[in-house]
């Protein structure tokens, strides 16, 4: 958004993805962790060439999801599954401004 005729520029939204920092802070003081998913490729394509591990996107456990605020997932939130309420979260930030 613009401010005062465009001289400043407002940030509307954010992504709520594990790296942004305040998630990241939420995420840990509720009690959940973050981490980074690996898969091993093989390179047949290139004989001589080594095997290699591909890093996947971060994650939030429980629920291993790659979003810290979404409205389901029984896995991430229900304490019968391993969940943990508090963790993934469905709570908007809102922002509030004078037009």
């Amino acid at each position: 958004m613009s401010i005062d005729a465009g001289a400043k520029i407002g940030i509307l939204s954010r992504d709520h993805k594990p790296d942004d920092e305040l998630e990241k802070i939420r995420i840990q003081a509720a009690g959940g962790k973050i981490y980074r998913t690996q898969t091993f490729a093989k390179a047949a394509a290139h004989p001589g060439e080594k095997d290699l591990y591909v890093q996947g996107p971060l994650r939030v456990f429980p629920g291993r999801l790659s979003v810290s605020k979404t409205f389901g997932d029984i896995e991430a939130k229900r304490p019968r599954y391993g969940g943990n309420p508090n963790v993934i979260v469905c709570d908007p930030d809102i922002k509030v401004f004078k037009i």
